[in-house]
Formats: C-alpha cells, sequence, structure tokens
C-alpha cells in the first residue's frame, strides 16, 4: 500500500467521529481531529481513518508521539511484546515475565554503568518523579528538609508536586497549594549541541569541597577569566550552594536537557558540579530522563554524556534516574528502593525491554541520522534571518524563531504538510525522530519547514513533492504473530503451521517451503556452502557439518526456500541445543539438557531476495513450526550490533536475554560482545494472578495494535478507546457523566483533586481521608490520603463520628474513601455525603476493589451520589467520573502525555462483559507475594489488598 499524506477526508472523518465524545462535555475537548488506524501504521508514518474503510492517510510524525516512539510505528521488536501471554492478562507473577523484568534491570545496570541499580517499574513518567520524591522524602538526611529544588524551564509531569516543579506559570499556578512552592534556581543555558567541555580537575576539586575556607577565593580564579556561559553556570552554582546550605530541601529534580522547556542545552561542566555540590550538602539529585532517556541522545542516558567524575576519577551517580516515554512505562532507577513494584502495566514493561534492546543496537544508526540531520538544519537556518540556534543530538533537533508570535503559523501549517511537531519553550519549534527515518524522509521534514517558512515569511503557497520509498506492509506483522501465538497457545498443529507458512511464501514472494532432512540434504549442500560464503566473511561462516548434523537429526528442524526454477534462496535451520556443547557459553545456559530445547544455527538469504523481510518471515516459518510440533525453546547467538538487525527479529518472538558473553570474538573488529537470547515456544497458563492494585488478566486479542503501539491519548484516541469509554459511561452515576482517563491510581487521584481544586477557586487544598484506607501510594496526594505520609494538609478519621467532627471545622475541600465504602451502609454514605456538603466540602470515591469483586459501581448499584469517583482497572488505566460543578472541562488543564493506555482499557471492558469469574478479595498479610515484598515495614508494599482468578 502506498503511503498517503492526509487530506480533509481523514479530518473530517474524525470529526464527526470525536463529536460523539465531546457530546454533553463527556471529555474535554482537546483531541487531534484525526482518528488512529493502528494496524496501517509503520516507521514515522501515523496511520489515520478516513471514511473508506483500509485506505488510511498518513501523518509524518515528527515527535515520534512525543518521544514514545524510538523506533517508530509497529517496529519489528515491539511485536515481541505479544508473544508473551503475561502481556496479554497482566500477570505479573508469571514466571516469564519475572525473567523479563530482571532482564531489563540489567540492561539498564548496563547502560548505567551501576550493577546497584534497582528497577521500580511504575506508569509513568510523572509518576516515577513523584515516586523517587516520596523516596528521597522517606530517606532524607535531614529530617526537617520538606522542600523541593528545580531548574527555570523546566517540566516535570502534571502530577501535583512534579506540576509545582514544573517552570511555566501557566502550567503550575492554577493548582500551587501555598507552603509546597518549589524553589526553582536559574538554568545555564547554551544555545551550541557542542555542550561537552574539557574539565579542569581543580574545578571538581572545588565543588567537592564547597565548606572549604578558601572556597571562594579559588572560585574568583575561575570568575576572573569566565566567558558568559561560565558566568551563568558559576550563578547558577552559587545559587545552588546558598539554597543547600538553608537546610529546607531534600531533593533536586535535574532534566538533562530541558525538552519542553525548550531544548535548552547545558554542559558538562555544569552537571559535574552540581553532582559535587549536591552531594556534599546530601541532598539527593534525581535525573529526569523521562524524555531524553533511552537514546534520545547519543548515549543511553543523556546524562551519561556528560561522564560525571569526582576529582580522583570516580563515577559519580545520581541517587534516581527516571524514565518513562520510550520506556513505555514509568520507571526509578535507585541503590536504595523504599518498595518495587506493586502498580505497573506487564504488556508495557515488555514493549519497553524490547525498545531499549533495539535501540542499543541501533547506536551507530542514531548518530548517522543526528549527523545528516545537523546538516539539513544548518542549511535551513542559513537560509532564513528569522530563525535561529540549531541544535541538534542524537535523535532530537530544534531551532528558534525570533518573533514567537510566529509560532501559531507554523504549528496551524503544519498538517497541510501531513507533518507532526510541537512547539517547545517561547519561541522553539522542536523535533524528535526515530530509527525508523530515512534520508529521503529527512529531505521531505525539511523541504516542508522551508515551505511553511516561505508561507509564514514571504505569503508563498507552493505544493511540495512528496516522495517516499516506503510501501506499507504492517499487515504481514500481524498476521504471522496470530499464527504464532496460536501455535504458543497450542491451537495450531504441525501441518497447519507449514501449510499456513508455505501459503503465505507462494503468494507474498512465489517461493516454495521445504524441508531439508536426511533424504535431500546432498542435493542442497553444495547451495548452503555457496549461501555461506556469498553472505559472510570466513570468520562468520558456519561449518557445512553443523547444517549436516541437524538435517540427519530426528529432533532438529530445517527448511529452505526455492525460487520458481528451484534455486535454493533461503535457509533456516536449528538443532537441538545439546548437540552443540562446543558452542562459545552454550552449556551455561538454562535449559542446555532439555531434549525439547533447539539452538538457531543460522537463518540465511541470498543477496538477491534480501527484501521484504523474507529472511524475517523464514524465521516466523520456522518459530512457528517448531512450537506446533512441540518444542520449547529456541535459543541464539547474537553478535552485538553486527546482528542488530537479526536480534530485532528474534526480539519480535519474544527474545529474552539469558546471558552476554564479553570479549566473545577474538578479532580486531569493534562491538565483540555476544549476546545470547532464548524464546519460549509455549505459553505456561500459570493460574496464580496476584497483585497489590487490581489486576486484569482477561486478554482483548482483537487489539493487537493497541498492545504493539503506545501513543499519546493526549492527543489522539481510536474508535476502540471511545468505544471503550462510552461502555463505562453505561455503567456509572447518571449524575458522574463527566471523564479523564489517567495512567494509574495515584493519577486518578491527582486529577480528580486538580479539577475540585480548580472549580472551588483555590478557597481550601485541606483532604481529608479515613485511617487505613487506600487511594495509590505513587503520588504526594494519594501518598498522604493512603496515610504513607503526611506531606499535604490532611486529616484522618476513624469512624463516622470522627468525620463528622473534621467536617464541622469547614476546612476541607474533599473527603475520600477508598477502600472502607463497604463498611458503611448506602444510608451511612448518603449521611456522609450530606453533611459534607453541609460543610463545603466534596465526596470523591475509589471504587476499584469495589469494581473488580463485582463488576459493577457501588455509588450506580445503590443510588449514591459522590462529587465524583474512580477506578484503577489496573496497569496504566484508570477513569475519573466527575459532577458537572467539579468538572474541569478547558481543554488541556488536564492532560497527562499518556492519559491511559488502550490496551488496558480494551482489557477493562472484556472483564466487564466476559464471563471470566469476578475477582477474589484477600487481605494482604494473608498473601506471600514473589514479586517486590522487600520493602521496610513503616512503607513498603501496604496496598491493602489482593485480587486473584
Amino acid at each position: 500500500m502506498e503511503v498517503k499524506l492526509i487530506s480533509n477526508k481523514s479530518h473530517e472523518h474524525a470529526k464527526k467521529k470525536l463529536s460523539s465524545m465531546y457530546q454533553d462535555n463527556f471529555t474535554p475537548a482537546e483531541k487531534k481531529e484525526y482518528i488512529p488506524a493502528h494496524n496501517f501504521s509503520q516507521g514515522p508514518y501515523f496511520a489515520m481513518e478516513t471514511d473508506k474503510e483500509g485506505q488510511p492517510e498518513y501523518l509524518l510524525d515528527a515527535a515520534s508521539q512525543i518521544a514514545t516512539l524510538g523506533l517508530g510505528f509497529n517496529a519489528t521488536p515491539l511485536f515481541g511484546t505479544l508473544m508473551h501471554q503475561s502481556a496479554w492478562t497482566g500477570n505479573y507473577q508469571d514466571s516469564t515475565f519475572l525473567e523479563i523484568a530482571h532482564s531489563f534491570e540489567k540492561l539498564l545496570q548496563r547502560k548505567a554503568s551501576n550493577k546497584k541499580l534497582k528497577a521500580v517499574y511504575v506508569n509513568s513518567g510523572a509518576e516515577a518523579n513523584e515516586t523517587a520524591l516520596i523516596m528521597a522524602y522517606k530517606s532524607r538526611y535531614n529530617k526537617d528538609a520538606k522542600k523541593i529544588m528545580a531548574f527555570e524551564g523546566s517540566f516535570h509531569g502534571r502530577f501535583l508536586s512534579t506540576l509545582f516543579s514544573t517552570w511555566n506559570p501557566a502550567k503550575r499556578e492554577p493548582y500551587q497549594i501555598p507552603g509546597h512552592e518549589t524553589t526553582f534556581i536559574k538554568y545555564p543555558e547554551t544555545k551550541s549541541d557542542n555542550f561537552i567541555l574539557q574539565l579542569d580537575n581543580e574545578w571538581l576539586k572545588l565543588w567537592e569541597n564547597p565548606y572549604a575556607k578558601d572556597f571562594d577565593t579559588k572560585l574568583d580564579k575561575f570568575k576572573s577569566n569566565a566567558d558568559d556561559l561560565l558566568k551563568s553556570e558559576i550563578d547558577s552554582l552559587e545559587e545552588l550552594k546558598q539554597t543547600f546550605q538553608s537546610g529546607e530541601h531534600f531533593a533536586i529534580l535535574v532534566e538533562p536537557m530541558q525538552c519542553e522547556g525548550g531544548d535548552r542545552y547545558s554542559t558538562n561542566r555544569f552537571h559535574n558540579a552540581l553532582n559535587l555540590l549536591a552531594k556534599s550538602y546530601k541532598v539527593a539529585v534525581i535525573y529526569d530522563e523521562v524524555q531524553t532517556g533511552f537514546h534520545l541522545g547519543l548515549d543511553f542516558f543523556w546524562h551519561r554524556t556528560f561522564n560525571l567524575k569526582d576529582s580522583q576519577g570516580n563515577q559519580l551517580n545520581p541517587e534516581f534516574i527516571t524514565c518513562a516515554k520510550k520506556a513505555q512505562s514509568g520507571i526509578v532507577l535507585t541503590e536504595n528502593p523504599l518498595w518495587l513494584n506493586n502498580e505497573f502495566q506487564t504488556s508495557s514493561v515488555i514493549r519497553g525491554y524490547y525498545q531499549a534492546i533495539a535501540l542499543d543496537q541501533n547506536r551507530l544508526k542514531i548518530k548517522e541520522i543526528q549527523d545528516y540531520t545537523k546538516e539539513k538544519l544548518s542549511k535551513l537556518v542559513s537560509e532564513w534571518e528569522q530563525l535561529s540556534a540549531p541544535r541538534c543530538f542524537g535523535l532530537a533537533f530544534a531551532f528558534d524563531l525570533s518573533n514567537k508570535d510566529d509560532i501559531p503559523a507554523f504549528i496551524k501549517n503544519r498538517f497541510d504538510l501531513g507533518l507532526l511537531y510541537y512547539q517547545a519553550g517561547e519561541n522553539t519549534l522542536r523535533f524528535r525522530l526515530n530509527t525508523a527515518w530515512t534520508f529521503t524522509d529527512i529531505d521531505y521534514l525539511f523541504n516542508a519547514i522551508d515551505e511553511i517558512a516561505k508561507r509564514v515569511y514571504k505569503g508563498e503557497h507552493n505544493q511540495i513533492e512528496f516522495k517516499t520509498k516506503k510501501e506499507v506492509n504492517i499487515q504481514n506483522e500481524y498476521k504471522w504473530h496470530e499464527q504464532l501465538i496460536k501455535s504458543l497457545q497450542g491451537k495450531l498443529d504441525t501441518k497447519e503451521a507449514k501449510s499456513f507458512s508455505n501459503e503465505f511464501f507462494k503468494d507474498t514472494f512465489n517461493a516454495t517451503l521445504i524441508d531439508i532432512d536426511k533424504d535431500n540434504f546432498k542435493k542442497y549442500k553444495g547451495q548452503i556452502e555457496e549461501i555461506q560464503k556469498a553472505i559472510y566473511e570466513p570468520t562468520r561462516q558456519t561449518e557445512i557439518e553443523k547444517f549436516e548434523k541437524i538435517a540427519k537429526c530426528d529432533d532438529s528442524l530445517a527448511i529452505g526456500l526455492l525460487s520458481e526454477d528451484e534455486e535454493l534462496i533461503g535457509i533456516s535451520f536449528a538443532g537441538k541445543i545439546s548437540h552443540f556443547p562446543h558452542e562459545s557459553g552454550l552449556r551455561l545456559l538454562k535449559h542446555f539438557n532439555n531434549p525439547k530445547a533447539l539452538y538457531m544455527l543460522d537463518t540465511t538469504i541470498v543477496k538477491k531476495r534480501q527484501t521484504n523481510g523474507m529472511g524475517k518471515y523464514l524465521k516466523y516459518a520456522l518459530s512457528t513450526i517448531a512450537a506446533s510440533s512441540g518444542f520449547e525453546y529456541i535459543y541464539g547467538r547474537n553478535r552485538d550490533i553486527h546482528a542488530g538487525a537479526m536480534l530485532s527479529i528474534n526480539c519480535s518472538l519474544g527474545a529474552i536475554i539469558e546471558t552476554i558473553l564479553e570479549e566473545n570474538y577474538l578479532d580486531d573488529v569493534d562491538f565483540r560482545d555476544v549476546i545470547i537470547y532464548r524464546q519460549n515456544l509455549k505459553w505456561n497458563n500459570e493460574n496464580v494472578k496476584l497483585s497489590s492494585s487490581p489486576i486484569l488478566n482477561t486478554p482483548s486479542f482483537n487489539d493487537m495494535g493497541t498492545l504493539v503501539n503506545k501513543v499519546c491519548l493526549s492527543n489522539f484516541i481510536d474508535e476502540s478507546f471511545m468505544s471503550n469509554m462510552k461502555h463505562f459511561k453505561a455503567i456509572a452515576p447518571k449524575e458522574l457523566q463527566h471523564f479523564f482517563s489517567a495512567s494509574g491510581h495515584s493519577e486518578c487521584v491527582d486529577k480528580i483533586y486538580k479539577s475540585i481544586l480548580i472549580k472551588n477557586g483555590k478557597k481550601r487544598t485541606k483532604v481529608l481521608s479515613l485511617d487505613n484506607d487506600y487511594f495509590g501510594k505513587q503520588s504526594f496526594m494519594s501518598a498522604t490520603l493512603s496515610g504513607k505520609i503526611d506531606f499535604y494538609p490532611n486529616a484522618k478519621a476513624q469512624s463516622l463520628a470522627d468525620l463528622k467532627e473534621e467536617l464541622d471545622k469547614g476546612e476541607y475541600l474533599a473527603l475520600f474513601i477508598g477502600d472502607r465504602l463497604e463498611e458503611f451502609s448506602t444510608q451511612e454514605l448518603n449521611e456522609i455525603i450530606e453533611y459534607s456538603h453541609k460543610n463545603a466540602t466534596k465526596v470523591v470515591f475509589n471504587e476499584s476493589v469495589y469494581f473488580h469483586k463485582n463488576k459493577k459501581m457501588l455509588s450506580a448499584e445503590n443510588g449514591i451520589t459522590p462529587d465524583a469517583s474512580y477506578i484503577h482497572f489496573g496497569g496504566q488505566i484508570g477513569l475519573c467520573m466527575l459532577k458537572d460543578e467539579v468538572y474541569e472541562s478547558k481543554p488541556l488543564m488536564m492532560i497527562s502525555t499518556w492519559d491511559g493506555d488502550a490496551y488496558a482499557l480494551a482489557q477493562a471492558y472484556q472483564y466487564l462483559t466476559s464471563n471470566t469469574p469476578k475477582k477474589e478479595f484477600k487481605c494482604f498479610e494473608d498473601i506471600s507475594y514473589e514479586f517486590g515484598l522487600k520493602a521496610p515495614s513503616d512503607f513498603g508494599n501496604s496496598g491493602k489488598w489482593f485480587f486473584t482468578c
């Protein structure tokens, strides 16, 4: 299918569809007026529905879903998510998921060069930052410290504390709780992307010891020869030092490059001094790598580019690193977590794992994209005096406009040319590419930007030619993965697997799939040798004897592809792993002695046929046949970087990195490590499903597109998401018909609080809840309500009488009631609401537990009308339901980047309507939980409840 850029067709189609979401103010009217068609998106091209089914139009997404997609849409490695049962069910006690989570953690340790790091998985970037802040607060050195530091120009999310640490007053001030203001420090921005400077060791010694008597004298020496940039850095560092000395601050949030602030760079010189200074005053440094992490830059983590070290050359590690966006899940990395994992989404963690592996393998390509983009950017800016400050690093580039009033015109014209990009800061246009971008795509992007500049500055209006070599053929990926999943489930026999495979190769490549065995190996032996010689250098060629061993062994698999003239054009050989004891590292593997474990010897296609994924599909065929034939595992070895493309294919088959052999290739070529992976060929159907947040564990097999592609629901929602939202509207009380979606339990709390706060005019800020109730713990507000910390203005009550006594004080914005709802009768709950309203206090229900036990809402079932209610369905989805008087309908006021997860909502609806048994409620203390119960008793995983199916 040819790529055609968006037109009025897709726009008008979307306007009609979205109008139903905005009817009666059901949700804020804030989405882009295009409807995604996930199963047709590919690379940098985001497919949009038209009124003709199967004929989408495309946006060239130069924001990569606000840096969420590092590999592009429907990237091959991300299909590996589909291969794991836990991704479909949400069961994060699944043994395979535990392996993936552990392997992911190991990868992140390697990229941070810190083996002590632990990964805490959460639901979003804002939640990661709040979780890190809460951990820093609980473990702070100075117990009187209660304030946060951040930088002017910063953005850290839209939870309360992260929003208060976001510089933009328009975003922050409407919700600011007095007494909880963040201290902002001047940010020493450089407009250059050459931000790595040679460091004077005396500079490091200076900031290591800010208590030294001669500190000011030594600093004056640097001041005396300082240029403007160094002066601004010293000013910032002196302000930091003075602020640290107050002893009021427990953490500082730092973006290694300020993204939403306008792609504002800062130097390694500044960041080394900052970290040394913070460690001197024992203030936790939180590197917010939500957008910069996972190879937005040339290093996996942007802050690693700074090469943080002390004067002795020892590596400096921040106390916390936070990730999201391309990580697909929120992640907190720290050496001493106060708790581990209890609220996150398995599918997003798995998808993030595969994106991390593939991005790491694409680090040379990222450098190529950067270098080509830099040339184009420099040329563009040189031709327009109104454009300035071109900067490009890794997959990020930006430039400034001399007049910020021109920004709206650049934004208005983007869709007319089929582009998606955004403003950042006051006068910056910023772009986020991904590894799927070709030079042809980049050429069109810059031609289009140039055309927009002509429209804005010269009043011209030209049509530019759109050329792309891309043909959208992603449907084949979905067809194969349907078959692969059936084989993993045991629903496909060998005959059916071979029949599908052969039919596919006939139809797609005019090729015939054959078995290669002891009866015909001699016939193809010479051609196999020729293929090896033609494709591989001598050191990488496989001995013909190994192929022969597999072909003549009954418990191995060997298949080939014949052209129309019966030439062997492709081979795929996998033999019993125990037959290869001398292959480096194989004896160390977990299933080396399993007779149903295979070793992937080779998959190769002749050069003239290496197009349109033939080799990938041949590997898919072998895996499908192997699974349907009763084999349990396939192992393989891929050389770092050199075999990165093959590792991406293996990721799409659900590969898990089992071990890495360092310096395994004994040659002088770069990248000598070997990655040994394992594919699982069957689902274990493990029945134990426990969670300290309500788990969904209801597969929705019709939603493969949303399981592969995580998009920003703040901007784009598809028809499935709209439909599922409306289904839940039907079970809510008729008075609670205004909805927000959220990425987790804590975000539900923060969104509802913010909406009530702003509609109340900020006359009150204090909250009231019951002792031993639960509302999440991964934001300061939810943790405050749950009694985990005493941070925001709050009070607790133990009984109905206590509630009334507190309410009589007339100082509470809202009363939150959660797990303890069922302790009260309908009459008592109505009485509580009436009494609260009498004292001008709103009432919020957390109905998560009740919904998972009953597939209903307590409020609707019993005719009770709180002012707002929410359900956290599990993973990255919750729905907030509000009455009209507490509903903030103004667009963009309540959004977060992700605003939930489309697949998780599909799971929730599937649970609501299916015959799946209702979930059983069990007390937390009665359950032993393998994954994550390692927290101190004073804070830990006291999630109050578990669900099991």
